[in-house]
């Protein structure tokens, strides 16, 4: 497989946790230390996830296939549900504090995918460690990215920002839903 393939196929899998660098992009003060951290967090949960499903091979495919898109549905769906009751609890918060529990379970529900193209990695002729570093990268670069467009939207949409994160999550849960019924 060619390096544009692999970027293009990091490309693919970074946009949901594009979309999740979007809204904590959105948040009040988000310092350049904790967009750094949440975008290095994603792109190593990518990486990661990559190795691991490269490293199951076919031991575990057919079971990661029949509930990959619904574990990532329920993760992302909870987490928006809880982003908007937030919304209403926390009018006026002028410090962002990052959460390692909803950033964990947002790094593994948008990297679980990725667990997927490992299992078929394991299957085609991939260089390994050149995949898991472009897919990182890639999806670290994605999402930084996507931070700063999440930062213009948020000091539009200031006070609606969290709200409007929480949205964002459970759409991207019903269009992780779809996607697993037609394809």
């Amino acid at each position: 497989m060619s390096i544009i393939e692999l970027i293009f196929i990091g490309l693919s899998l970074a946009m949901d946790a594009c979309a999740v660098s979007m809204i904590y992009g959105m948040m009040p003060s988000l310092f350049l230390y904790q967009r750094l951290f949440i975008t290095s967090y994603f792109g190593f949960f990518q990486a990661m996830m990559t190795f691991i499903g490269y490293h199951l091979g076919c031991l575990f495919a057919d079971k990661i296939a029949k509930i990959d898109h619904y574990v990532a549905f329920i993760l992302l769906f909870i987490l928006g549900l809880n982003m908007i009751k937030e919304s209403f609890e926390q009018e006026s918060q002028n410090q962002f504090i990052i959460e390692w529990k909803s950033l964990t379970l947002l790094a593994l529900a948008t990297s679980i995918d990725a667990l997927a193209i490992g299992v078929t990695f394991a299957f085609l002729e991939v260089h390994l460690y050149l995949s898991v570093i472009l897919i990182g990268l890639t999806t670290f670069l994605v999402c930084m990215m996507g931070s700063y467009v999440g930062t213009f939207i948020g000091k539009r949409f200031q006070n609606h920002a969290v709200f409007l994160g929480g949205i964002i999550l459970i759409i991207l849960s019903f269009k992780v839903l779809i996607d697993h019924f037609f394809s």
